[in-house]
């Protein structure tokens, strides 16, 4: 084990620095730890940047083959902390969960805050402030977030810009490169 954790090291010095957060493993693992639960399959971009609320983990349930980019997920707050000093009393917050379903996507510094609930198949935009309940099968976005679209609706225009987008693509690589762009380049346009 001692071997392992060296060699480890050297080949991701992360690991020593940021224990829990250098991969999505030891991130998930870390979550699950404290008592959160993580779907197979998800995977947080940039753990070392995201935020999950370690002291109420035991209120995170994130479901399976989800995508988080960057994200801060909170299951309680300190709002007490200032009554405590106005007033000379805690009037402590017990916390709420956060349930997001599965195949959901959460954008790049997303906060997603206590007593939410997220559905399967939905997709958060990025910096969106997420409270309440979201419906499966639908994109939300913005401060606070709401409701941009139906799952659908986004296929569809996704559909009608693949032309337009694989095109970008290309005209991106021969600007940049001065070349035609290879298969692999070119990715899922094909």
């Amino acid at each position: 084990m001692l071997i392992k954790r060296i060699l480890t090291a050297i080949k991701h010095p992360g690991s020593i620095l940021r224990p829990n957060t250098w991969c999505n493993d030891a991130f998930i693992k870390y979550i699950k730890k404290h008592g959160g639960t993580v779907g197979e399959g998800t995977r947080f971009i940039s753990p070392d940047k995201c935020h999950i609320d370690i002291n109420r983990a035991d209120y995170i349930r994130i479901g399976k083959n989800c995508c988080l980019s960057v994200v801060s997920i909170l299951a309680h707050d300190y709002s007490w902390y200032t009554l405590l000093e106005s007033n000379k009393e805690i009037l402590p917050d017990a916390g709420g969960e956060v349930i997001i379903g599965d195949n959901c996507f959460i954008g790049y510094q997303s906060l997603i805050l206590k007593n939410t609930v997220i559905g399967d198949n939905v997709i958060i935009g990025a910096r969106s402030v997420v409270k309440g309940y979201v419906p499966s099968n639908t994109v939300w976005a913005g401060v606070p977030a709401k409701q941009i679209c139906t799952l659908g609706q986004f296929v569809e225009k996704r559909k009608s810009k693949k032309i337009e987008e694989a095109i970008y693509r290309r005209n991106h690589i021969i600007k940049t490169y001065g070349r035609r762009p290879s298969i692999e380049e070119m990715g899922w346009f094909g």
